[in-house]
């Protein structure tokens, strides 16, 4: 009798967790309302990017140049459900004397420069401050990449020299 006791104890256990955990299990309501996961993207002369690729062939000692690009929360007439967060990382071999400053709006955010780290290619990282998109409204923050080729670099033996700056954005769902 104790034994039948609890076997039927066992087995009404058992319908009673082992259904619900297998319920809650296959049971979802969550749906994707786009296609393009990849919410946080560049806006660069009306392109939708996830990476910028700048070339620095013409720039000659004592000359700046300012590249303009956006990042949106949105793209035509989809704007992202959720809140988002993104990061900015230059990349560079940094052969020339370069100056390499980000600015969001009039705010200077990131200065790359020798004291951040190299990849395996040699590459400098230079990682901008976390930023955030909220999922409320849409959002357009706009930054200025000012490259300065110092003009006490005029010697002949930086006349050669071929650079670039690749810039790329990572985001993710703010949790």
């Amino acid at each position: 009798m104790k034994y039948k006791i609890l076997i039927s104890l066992f087995i009404v256990m058992f319908f009673i967790f082992g259904i619900g955990i297998t319920y809650s299990y296959f049971s979802s309501d969550a749906t994707l309302s786009s296609v393009d996961q990849r919410i946080a993207k560049f806006v660069f002369d009306a392109e939708t990017l996830d990476r910028l690729e700048l070339p620095l062939i013409d720039l000659t000692p004592g000359q700046t140049e300012e590249y303009n690009f956006s990042i949106s929360n949105g793209s035509s007439d989809l704007l992202s459900d959720v809140t988002i967060e993104y990061q900015l990382t230059i990349l560079t071999p940094h052969f020339t004397p370069l100056i390499i400053e980000l600015y969001k709006g009039e705010d200077l955010i990131l200065s790359c420069d020798e004291t951040y780290s190299r990849n395996e290619n040699n590459e400098l990282v230079c990682n901008s401050p976390v930023q955030e998109l909220s999922y409320e409204e849409e959002n357009l923050d706009n930054y200025t990449l000012r490259v300065t080729f110092d003009g006490l670099y005029s010697d002949e033996s930086f006349s050669n020299l071929i650079d670039y700056i690749n810039i790329e954005i990572k985001s993710y769902q703010k949790v």
